[in-house]
């Protein structure tokens, strides 16, 4: 196995530096625009407290990692210990092209990691809001040298709605399905995509009836779960479509008609790069609120799911604050001692 970075990018949404630049730059780029506002409001950059425990649970469960590409914007945690052999500390300026910058963007940043001269040809894209809960090989993530990606096929309407997620999703399909012949590419990988070892009976018969309807491959989800990736198939994309990376490189906001990285997942697949397996086997979403607060605990104490993904949406500005500190004692109680990633 090759060696295998963590990349985690990370912003403090509290910066009044980072603040200021912030609403310069959105009243002229969403001005008029409520969709935009809201899908770049303020719970996508808030910073609750949780960081330290992503290191704790990667030191504990993933020991193994190569490097930690830690991704910021003028910025540094003042308790992370910046020093350490395993972290490099990224800004945005060291390898986003500077006629993309500023960016609040997540998919800007995303889609420009190969720029990292250091970074290793195999990694995993972990945002901050996702931890490891068991320990974990990294044959969890790459197998032979080939990122573990959920390969389930499904109709071209079934995921259809006005979301933004899933119209960045479509984005993503579309352009893959126009550069490759999928009903070929599926077919030549018959092995991978109809394996009832790893998908079960009952997937590897949706995933026929999905083949044989349309040929393609049709709209999915690869989880909101830390997602493998290599670092040359996101450099070939740039050389394949240039123009389209541009076009969402140059927005600094969340818009509808961009991509993010789901595409180097469906590229991947395109050419047959990939191991089978399905997302409900790599983690699970829980979304922050006070109801929620117990149930995460028994999951996070249980240990039981390999990763978890606490989702920052559906909190109201009055609620965050309590739960956030409820959040921080769980995690206190769960992973106690302080990483090498943190100072004294």
């Amino acid at each position: 196995m090759d060696k295998i970075d963590f990349v985690l990018t990370w912003v403090d949404g509290s910066d009044p530096n980072w603040l200021q630049e912030k609403n310069k730059y959105e009243k002229t780029e969403l001005k008029g625009d409520p969709a935009g506002l809201y899908i770049n409001s303020e719970c996508r950059y808030r910073e609750n407290g949780l960081l330290r425990y992503w290191f704790r649970s990667v030191e504990k469960f993933a020991p193994w990692v190569n490097q930690i590409h830690f991704i910021t914007y003028k910025q540094k945690p003042d308790w992370l210990n910046v020093t350490h052999p395993k972290l490099h500390w990224v800004d945005h300026r060291d390898y986003i092209p500077p006629q993309y910058l500023p960016t609040f963007n997540s998919k800007v940043i995303e889609l420009n990691l190969h720029r990292i001269e250091t970074l290793s040809e195999h990694f995993v894209l972990f945002n901050d809001d996702m931890f490891l809960l068991q320990p974990l090989n990294p044959e969890f993530f790459f197998i032979d040298n080939l990122p573990v990606l959920d390969a389930r096929l499904r109709t071209q309407l079934a995921e259809i709605s006005y979301t933004n997620w899933c119209r960045i999703m479509f984005n993503n399909y579309s352009i893959v399905n126009e550069n490759f012949n999928m009903k070929k590419s599926i077919w030549q990988n018959r092995s991978k995509w109809f394996n009832p070892k790893e998908l079960g009976f009952k997937i590897v018969r949706q995933n026929l009836l999905c083949f044989f309807a349309n040929h393609a491959l049709p709209m999915s989800t690869y989880g909101h779960v830390p997602l493998p990736h290599l670092k040359s198939t996101l450099q070939e994309i740039w050389d394949r479509i240039p123009d389209i990376l541009d076009k969402t490189s140059s927005c600094k906001f969340r818009t509808d008609d961009q991509i993010n990285q789901w595409l180097l997942c469906a590229w991947n697949q395109a050419k047959g790069q990939f191991h089978p397996t399905l997302s409900t086997k790599k983690g699970i979403v829980k979304p922050i609120y006070p109801a929620n607060i117990p149930y995460i605990y028994e999951i996070l104490k249980g240990g039981e799911s390999p990763m978890i993904c606490l989702n920052d949406t559906q909190m109201t500005d009055s609620e965050y604050e309590e739960t956030t500190k409820r959040l921080i004692d769980i995690w206190e109680s769960i992973l106690p001692s302080k990483s090498s990633f943190e100072n004294d």
